[in-house]
């Protein structure tokens, strides 16, 4: 089964080096996902609402405006929500401001992938749904903006993930096709928009380890972006 999905994976590449390679950020280039967690747990005990994990993982990966409106529909419009994800979000920037400059910001292989990218010349793009100052922020603090030829937030297009807009609007920017392109993601929402973007995707898990997306899709698995690496020397 692996060997299959390996070789597929390959022809989509045509069995050499993509030319661009659009990361994800949160959960995938750095270990934030934890954070934003353990601030919803403090807005909902400052608040008195009850919120579960598996509400949590639906929000991975999608754009703050999605993350409303789910809300919405979980609590009700009766309830604040927007006021909750306002707290949720100073809590999560409180909990950022030390962790950022530590030793255990960057995920596992990132520095080592994003040098061997660059020493092949091939392009480095950054889709994420936060916003353009978390990811500038985020780059700059970690050092690896130099790394990056472009990022694109998913604020700055119509639809966030699962939608295919901001895949498509990185390989506009970067002038490459799609099928040129490989995307890294840790979550389902992530891949389900490469997928719409007909563009290959390998699924390095953090928060969400399985789904009916990742499932369905079958994604090239990686434990970290070190195997990442290791992968692509061999094309």
């Amino acid at each position: 089964m692996v060997v299959t999905s390996v070789v597929s994976i390959e022809r989509r590449i045509g069995l050499g080096l993509p030319s661009l390679v659009i990361f994800d950020m949160d959960g995938l280039m750095f270990d934030t996902e934890r954070l934003a967690y353990e601030a919803w747990q403090i807005a909902s005990d400052h608040y008195g609402f009850q919120f579960e994990r598996v509400l949590f993982e639906q929000f991975i990966g999608i754009t703050n405006q999605d993350i409303v409106r789910k809300m919405a529909d979980y609590y009700g419009p009766s309830h604040p929500v927007q006021e909750w994800r306002a707290y949720m979000r100073s809590k999560k920037y409180e909990l950022e401001h030390s962790f950022i400059r530590g030793p255990h910001f960057k995920k596992e292989g990132l520095d080592k992938l994003l040098q061997f990218l660059k020493s092949k010349g091939i392009k480095v793009a950054v889709a994420s749904s936060s916003s353009t100052e978390v990811i500038n922020r985020f780059l700059t603090v970690s050092d690896t903006l130099p790394f990056i030829d472009l990022y694109v937030s998913g604020e700055e297009v119509p639809k966030g993930k699962p939608s295919p807009d901001i895949f498509l609007e990185v390989c506009t920017r970067s002038k490459v096709k799609p099928k040129d392109a490989i995307v890294l993601e840790d979550s389902p929402a992530g891949i389900q928009a490469a997928n719409n973007a007909s563009i290959p995707a390998f699924f390095i898990p953090d928060f969400v380890k399985e789904s009916e997306v990742i499932c369905k899709l079958s994604p090239k698995k990686f434990v970290n972006l070190a195997e990442v690496e290791q992968y692509l020397r061999l094309l």
